[in-house]
């Protein structure tokens, strides 16, 4: 009843598309500027502009409407199946009764009432009784009778009587009346023969111009690749010549290997009495950590002073290079002192730590992202 084959579909989302590349394209070629800008500017250079917005509103336009397709069909699809499903399946309530007579009425026929204040398709029943008394009552599938809300005199605020009438299949006058103040308001609807499509003669041409498909759908996306790949060229000149200051410090930066770190933090440590400095395997799941231990060779130092001071020294050797101290903060047992160290990579993170200029401990599992 409502599933239709997929060509249908397919047609009318065309048939959207088109449409709505139509009206763009006669936008743009219609476009002219004011008259003082026309006074100003020659005209073949703003029918050039125009045709240049056209050229990118199409191109853009027609990618939409190719990238919502088939998830947009899809979508109509299922709606006209389950409403099918729900008209197929639908029992007429039994039990009711003529409001005049009391006679039992049976369903007649039945439609699906699409509610647009709940957006929930329902099936509606309609009735009649067997003495032909009137009006006609009508049931919703779910026990739910259906009643106009009558209108209210706009003077008084009484309920209108409502009465309508065919005048030779040409046209219905509906008359409303209030029977308190005898206000009457009268509507007529004209009937007329619903007019046959006529053929789009331009609908193939124009569907093979919008909506993309094969080598013109290539080379749509390539040129929109092409497009976004020049503005994240520019936004990046852009963003590197606002922070310039902070770029240029992350080219002094020392970039140190695993290997390098070790050789810088081993000296200062070892001078310091921290001895047998030595870095564990590196953890590489997400960004560079890597575990440390020494050895406390002060038995002076109690254990809060010899951890505050190794991360001082860590701390200070490590500033004006790509690492950092992590917050875990130091470990210290029986004089083995253990924390981890974090290395930024990549440059959004470098700039990060330019920015912050951070002094402090990172946490345990900073955000690198």
């Amino acid at each position: 009843m409502y599933l239709k084959p997929k060509q249908h579909y397919v047609d009318l989302y065309d048939r959207l598309t088109i449409e709505d590349c139509r009206w763009r394209e006669n936008f743009h070629k219609n476009w002219k500027p004011d008259k003082k800008a026309r006074k100003k500017t020659d005209e073949k250079f703003y029918k050039s502009v125009a045709g240049v917005a056209l050229h990118y509103d199409l191109l853009y336009a027609t990618i939409h409407w190719h990238e919502g397709k088939e998830s947009t069909i899809n979508e109509w699809i299922e709606r006209d199946t389950r409403r099918d499903e729900l008209y197929e399946n639908a029992e007429a309530p039994e039990g009711i009764r003529c409001l005049k007579c009391k006679s039992l009425v049976t369903p007649s026929s039945k439609i699906l009432y699409d509610s647009h204040e709940d957006k929930v398709d329902r099936v509606l029943f309609m009735y009649d009784c067997p003495n032909e008394c009137i009006p006609r009552r009508a049931f919703f599938h779910d026990g739910e009778e259906h009643k106009i809300k009558p209108r209210l005199c706009p003077k008084c605020e009484e309920f209108l009587n409502r009465d309508s009438e065919r005048i030779e299949n040409k046209k219905i006058v509906t008359t409303e009346t209030c029977p308190s103040c005898g206000y009457v308001e009268t509507d007529e609807l004209e009937l007329t023969e619903r007019k046959k499509e006529t053929p789009d003669p331009n609908f193939e041409k124009d569907r093979e111009r919008f909506c993309l498909a094969g080598e013109r759908l290539t080379r749509n996306l390539e040129e929109k690749h092409q497009l976004e790949s020049m503005a994240r060229l520019v936004d990046e000149w852009k963003e590197k010549d606002q922070h310039k200051d902070e770029y240029d410090a992350i080219k002094k930066l020392k970039k140190l290997t695993v290997v390098a770190l070790e050789n810088l933090l081993a000296p200062l440590c070892e001078k310091a009495q921290y001895v047998k400095f030595q870095l564990g395997p590196a953890d590489m799941s997400r960004e560079l950590v890597v575990p440390f231990i020494a050895h406390e060779a002060n038995s002076k130092r109690a254990d809060r002073a010899s951890s505050h001071g190794l991360q001082k020294i860590i701390k200070k050797a490590l500033k004006g290079t790509n690492w950092r101290l992590m917050s875990g903060g130091m470990s210290y047992r029986m004089g083995i002192l253990s924390g981890r160290l974090c290395a930024y990579e990549r440059e959004e993170d470098l700039l990060k730590l330019v920015k912050s200029r951070v002094d402090k401990p990172l946490r345990n599992s900073p955000d690198l992202s």
